[in-house]
């Protein structure tokens, strides 16, 4: 078996090494922007790292697991995560991240709610 020199941006550690630091979110902003075509204001502004995991839910005792929490120019939120293999109850796991990520917004009037939009990174075809 040859090992490449190189990381795979592909698999979560090396995603996390590449991107996953301060001094690499400008970079982050443009790979994500480009690799999921946004533009205008649909262009993400804003990453923050939460330590990528959103906290325990009380009821199942499990914790999610998330990339990036990102913001674009209108203030929509997206949560990324890459995803490189089928994994059973993916859809399921995507709408739980976003309710988490709804449900941690600070109290706010009700024409003030952020609504979290969620993308995902498929690396079957796009990578």
């Amino acid at each position: 078996m040859h090992l490449s020199r190189f990381l795979d941006p592909k698999n979560d550690v090396a995603f996390k090494k590449i991107f996953g630091s301060e001094k690499n979110k400008d970079i982050l902003i443009h790979f994500l922007n480009d690799i999921l075509l946004f533009e205008g204001n649909r262009e993400i502004t804003e990453v923050e790292f939460l330590g990528t995991i959103l906290d325990a839910d009380i009821a199942s005792k499990k914790e999610s697991i998330v990339d990036v929490l990102c913001k674009d120019k209108n203030g929509a939120q997206y949560i990324i995560e890459m995803q490189v293999d089928p994994t059973q109850g993916f859809e399921k796991r995507a709408q739980y991240y976003a309710a988490k990520a709804y449900g941690r917004q600070p109290n706010r009037g009700k024409k003030e709610i952020l609504r979290p939009k969620g993308s995902y990174i498929y690396s079957y075809s796009r990578l």
